[in-house]
């Protein structure tokens, strides 16, 4: 039996203020995926660090071959940081990763053979490691869907592989971190295959996460009563 080759990917990382961490990050995504057989790139987009960051960022790709770098000139949030990676990639998959150590990039590794069978693949955290006020959050976004939508959304917020064809496919019109829930939403609708590949994280290294405030909270409500009148318009909210 001929073995099919891996499909191409983007490797995918936001950073802000992680200077302490980007480095040793870069370097061993770099000698993962050079050493894989895969075709790939990498790209970098510092969201208007007030570190070193991006500093850190550009010395890599001066040494290292096949990368990117993109600066935001201001602190633009992980939305658009988000969706800014996803418009630049060039490969058949992107995989987005985070660059404060809680996901190692050799989870691309184990999720791109899946891809034979699978559209995207959520690296959703078997172990996460959240206060109650979070957590409750975090159970409540993924209910949502389930509830309004009809969609299993796994775990919309964890490193994901995702095929850069769904990527270009769908207009969003969430403002919020919910984009990515909002593209599961319709890439189920359509047809796309998803699936869940669990993992064990790691405890964030330095830096403090950009986790949930009023007003993310408030801007993600909204933008699930943004999405539920868009496909309530085209016929019914529910898949």
């Amino acid at each position: 039996m001929t073995l099919q080759p891996l499909p191409s990917v983007s490797v995918c990382f936001p950073a802000y203020n992680e200077e302490e961490t980007l480095e040793g990050i870069l370097r061993k995504a770099h000698h993962l995926m050079a050493g894989s057989g895969v075709d790939y790139e990498i790209l970098v987009c510092n969201d208007g660090s007030t570190d070193r960051t991006g500093q850190v960022a550009e010395a890599c790709a001066a040494e290292l071959p096949n990368f990117t770098i993109f600066h935001n000139l201001r602190n633009c949030g992980i939305r658009y940081t988000f969706e800014f990676l996803y418009s630049r990639a060039r490969k058949d998959y992107v995989f987005l990763n985070s660059t404060d150590g809680q996901w190692e990039t050799a989870l691309v590794l184990d999720m791109l053979p899946m891809t034979a069978d699978w559209d995207i693949i959520i690296a959703s955290r078997s172990n996460k490691q959240y206060g109650l006020a979070r957590a409750l959050i975090s159970k409540s976004f993924n209910l949502i869907p389930r509830l309004l939508f009809g969609t299993k959304t796994y775990d919309a917020g964890a490193v994901k592989l995702v095929k850069r064809e769904i990527i270009n496919r769908f207009r969003l019109v969430s403002t919020s971190p919910f984009n990515e829930a909002e593209r599961l939403i319709y890439a189920t609708r359509a047809g796309y295959r998803i699936t869940e590949h669990p993992v064990q994280t790691a405890t964030r290294k330095t830096g403090r996460a950009r986790g949930v405030n009023v007003g993310v909270l408030v801007g993600a409500i909204l933008d699930v009563f943004r999405v539920w009148w868009v496909l309530a318009r085209q016929g019914s909210p529910r898949a």
